[in-house]
């Protein structure tokens, strides 16, 4: 059988190591979204790699670039969000948290995808197609308040209701977010093995 296609075309190692470490918290990220149980090691394990990740994603990108360090500032916001919740904090605080971490986990993506526009022609491809994933959620959180059966449909409803200070019924909205952000990741991590995203502020060899 020929693997050629699985061959990295990047030539920069700083590439392969987000293609790898992207691949690999996709995956955990999207396992843990199919189940309940806290597992805490894993899911800090998943939001860390993730992390590793896309520092080197974005350093790839070019860091210099506002788009870039915009997507990395909402990430990391939504990882201290993640760690937060999954360390443990009082019921009447999980709903607030919980929105903070999907609406900031939605603009990253949403912010790299508009950068992708400005690449070529497969990355515009890629970017309308992520930036139209991340801007349904993030509109149903901004007119969930009104709009109760557009926001119903992904879940936000009960999140919305949960950042008031209810207990939280059911974590939906986030498993969807999740989701949304594991698919991206390994489009993601595609495009940089075959080298579609280079930083021309760097030499390839780093």
């Amino acid at each position: 059988m020929n693997f050629e296609f699985l061959k990295a075309k990047t030539k920069s190692l700083n590439g392969r190591v987000a293609s790898i470490t992207l691949v690999f918290s996709a995956l955990l990220t999207l396992i843990l979204t199919h189940t309940s149980v806290p597992l805490t090691p894993l899911r800090i394990c998943a939001i860390t790699v993730a992390t590793i990740a896309v520092w080197s994603f974005v350093d790839e990108m070019g860091v210099r670039k506002p788009l870039n360090r915009a997507g990395f500032v909402c990430f990391a916001i939504a990882v201290f969000c993640k760690v937060q919740i999954s360390l443990g904090i009082e019921h009447s605080l999980l709903g607030r948290y919980m929105l903070l971490y999907a609406a900031f986990l939605l603009l990253s993506v949403l912010l790299w995808s508009v950068a992708f526009l400005h690449r070529k022609r497969e990355l515009k491809i890629v970017g309308a197609v992520g930036l139209a994933a991340t801007l349904v959620p993030l509109a149903a959180i901004l007119i969930g308040h009104i709009a109760v059966g557009y926001g119903a449909i992904l879940g936000v409803g009960t999140m919305l209701s949960a950042s008031s200070g209810s207990i939280v019924q059911d974590n939906d909205f986030v498993i969807v977010v999740e989701r949304i952000f594991g698919l991206w990741a390994y489009v993601a991590a595609f495009l940089l093995w075959k080298g579609h995203i280079v930083n021309s502020e760097l030499p390839r060899n780093v």
